[in-house]
């Protein structure tokens, strides 16, 4: 039975299409909503089987074909790396263990790509950038804020899971999601006029953070850490920052459920075999499977979701193993599936990123006109740490979040390109426009000629 919320999301789509032709900005900021919002999760009725995606993906398209606002692909080391990345990862499709479920995955990954490069295109304006960065801020906060009003009010008893039909379902992805964005609802909310707004980020950012803890995820806790510890030494004010977080910890630590004690605990206990849980011991067997892949297929691997196979197990591992299962960590699994030239041309886009993110946030940092550049390359840098930290023991190396902030690292680089050229401009015309007075002039000679002589 359909309920009101279905003909609501019907009527936003109905808006949305044609806003996206003509409007193709507007489309991928739609796209992005879409994606982190979920808005078909929150409904009942023919609304959840509604192709929203694919919708306002294809009218987004179709309108970024025919605009005229659009800019050429931003010339950096991301973009050439992003782009070979994306040919490399064909090559392995086609060269694939498995090329059913291979060119399965290249379709999604695929169409994330290429969201990435229009994203690109269409966003080279500052503005447009904020409504970039507060679309997934806003999208995952709000299940950020569901989950730790939840928590508040049940006290926790169960994890927290993402909302159905998105790519953060489960709890580790979810609580990956949340940690992400916490930088983004804090950064963003120190300089956002209306107050309302101002408040509701800020009220997302505390509550998120007990939502975090509450998805029982391992790898959530240490991207947790990771962005509270970095976010206390970078503020002005890191001691009375530092005061707050122990005392609201103290506080909060009798009150935790046991298992909750119990599930951060068990970070300690997997050093050893002894003290080893099932969890991190498949996790083992599969990286050191991937690993075998990656050393006899260099090149390109053995394609996508190739440890999904138990004849990859067996080949690369032996039978002696507990289950066959994903890998469970982004560097095993870029590597695995597409080789070690692969993961190197991963591992360049983020390098690249990041010296582009470092390089900008030093040149800004003190500019009264061009500092915005300064805090948002920060707030960038800080979402990608937990991903970076966390994702060591996630397969999400081709999270859309990660993918939107590598976007945003090389929109800051263009935007810090076309400040440098204004700067440079602003000082030759000053120069140009110096008054007269401050030119010297060249010295008169004294007259020497004989004076007359008077009779």
């Amino acid at each position: 039975m359909s309920g009101l919320r279905d003909y609501l999301l019907l009527v936003i789509l109905g808006g949305l299409i044609p806003a996206s032709l003509f409007r193709p900005w507007v489309g991928v900021l739609g796209w992005f909503w879409i994606a982190y919002m979920v808005p078909h999760s929150l409904t009942w009725g023919f609304g959840r089987s509604l192709p929203l995606a694919a919708l306002v993906g294809g009218a987004t398209l179709a309108g970024f074909l025919f605009t005229k606002d659009r800019k050429p692909l931003p010339r950096s080391w991301t973009v050439f790396l992003l782009l070979l990345f994306f040919a490399h990862i064909t090559a392995s499709s086609a060269l694939s263990y498995d090329p059913a479920l291979a060119w399965a995955k290249w379709n999604w990954v695929s169409k994330i790509v290429l969201m990435t490069l229009v994203t690109l295109c269409l966003f080279q304006e500052r503005a447009r950038l904020r409504y970039l960065y507060l679309v997934p801020a806003l999208g995952l906060g709000f299940y950020g804020f569901k989950g730790g009003l939840w928590v508040l009010r049940t006290g926790g008893g169960n994890r927290l899971w993402g909302p159905d039909k998105s790519f953060f379902a489960d709890n580790n992805t979810y609580g990956l999601a949340l940690a992400m964005i916490l930088p983004l609802l804090l950064y963003l909310s120190r300089e956002e006029p209306r107050p309302w707004l101002k408040q509701l980020m800020r009220a997302m950012f505390g509550l998120t953070i007990i939502a975090i803890l509450f998805t029982y995820s391992r790898g959530a806790f240490l991207g947790l850490a990771v962005v509270m510890a970095v976010v206390v030494w970078r503020s002005p004010w890191r001691l009375r920052f530092a005061t707050v977080v122990l005392i609201v910890a103290f506080i909060a630590v009798p009150l935790m459920p046991g298992q909750l004690k119990d599930r951060i605990g068990s970070l300690t206990q997997q050093d050893s075999a002894e003290t080893r849980d099932t969890s991190t011991t498949g996790r083992i067997e599969a990286w050191q499977t991937a690993w075998g892949i990656a050393v006899t297929h260099p090149f390109f691997g053995e394609g996508f979701k190739a440890l999904w196979s138990t004849e990859i197990w067996n080949t690369y591992y032996g039978n002696d193993y507990l289950a066959v299962r994903d890998v469970h960590s982004l560097y095993f699994e870029v590597l695995g599936e597409h080789g070690i030239l692969g993961f190197l041309i991963y591992l360049g886009i983020l390098l690249s990123t990041l010296a582009t993110l470092r390089r900008v946030r030093r040149r800004w940092r003190h500019d009264p006109e061009h500092g915005y550049l300064a805090r948002y390359a920060e707030m960038t840098q800080l979402a990608l740490y937990p991903f970076l930290v966390a994702g060591a023991f996630l397969g999400v190396a081709y999270f859309d979040l990660y993918f939107l902030l590598i976007a945003g690292g090389a929109l800051l680089g263009v935007l810090s390109q076309e400040a440098e050229a204004a700067a440079k401009a602003g000082a030759r015309q000053e120069g140009a426009m110096a008054p007269a007075s401050r030119t010297p002039q060249m010295a008169t000679a004294p007259d020497r000629s004989p004076r007359p002589r008077h009779a």
